[in-house]
């Protein structure tokens, strides 16, 4: 029975997660860049922020999962890494963030405006050395799939020889939510076509992004079929 496979040696990878804007906006990459005319209010000596690559408003506005909110959800957060963390699986992706020479009612007055301006959802913020504040900037997008996914571990793959992928977290009001999918399924088979591994099935969602799909898995020792219908690109945005 599935219950009874060791999995500690994966539980790291339960964390991954494909979100919609994962798969267009350079696989979740969280790099940085300055640029010239970063989107919201100007740069100045003692406040900046920084756009992630590839994720301006023009891209990123059609795929919200709602419209921008009147004012930011703005609090204190942990780290960086574990805000991003949390949220990514809730479906938020990281879209910016800004330093600021001073921790003062002035800077955290900035990051509100900033929020604001650039149509943040979330906005967590966080005390620098020397004094300053940094600060953090997300987004909720649509889920093409929502569930985390990882691939099989020795022993499971000694029950599914083929190969397949283990499901994770499923996100609440999701497509993976809506198909009835459960944590510990397996899936084994997209429109007929073999999970092999985790790379696999990322492929396949990808290229049937928007479409209605079935899934092959076993819950257990019962074999299911389950017709999921995945969100959609960008370009299929109505």
């Amino acid at each position: 029975m599935l219950a009874s496979i060791p999995d500690r040696e994966n539980a790291m990878n339960l964390r991954f997660v494909l979100l919609l804007g994962c798969a267009l906006l350079a696989g979740c990459a969280t790099s940085v860049v300055r640029e010239s005319a970063a989107p919201g209010l100007p740069a100045d000596t003692d406040n900046r922020y920084d756009a992630v690559a590839g994720r301006e408003p023009a891209v990123i506005d059609p795929l919200r999962a709602a419209p921008a909110p009147a004012e930011p959800e703005l609090l204190p957060g942990r780290t960086p890494a574990a805000d991003q963390e949390l949220l990514t699986p809730q479906s938020y992706v990281l879209i910016g963030n800004s330093s600021h020479a001073r921790d003062d009612d002035a800077a955290r007055a900035w990051i509100a405006r900033q929020g604001k301006a650039i149509g943040a959802d979330k906005v967590r913020w966080y005390a620098q050395g020397g004094g300053g504040l940094g600060a953090a900037y997300f987004v909720r997008l649509r889920l093409v799939f929502g569930a985390t996914f990882r691939d099989l571990n020795a022993n499971e793959r000694q029950v599914w020889p083929a190969g397949g992928v283990r499901l994770g977290e499923v996100v609440g009001d999701s497509p993976a939510s809506r198909a009835n999918l459960r944590p510990g399924d397996i899936v084994t088979a997209l429109d007929r076509k073999p999970v092999n591994d985790r790379a696999k099935f990322q492929q396949l969602l990808r290229e049937n992004m928007g479409r209605t799909v079935e899934l092959d898995l076993a819950r257990g020792s019962e074999p299911l079929r389950r017709k999921v219908q995945l969100g959609r690109t960008f370009g299929d945005t109505p």
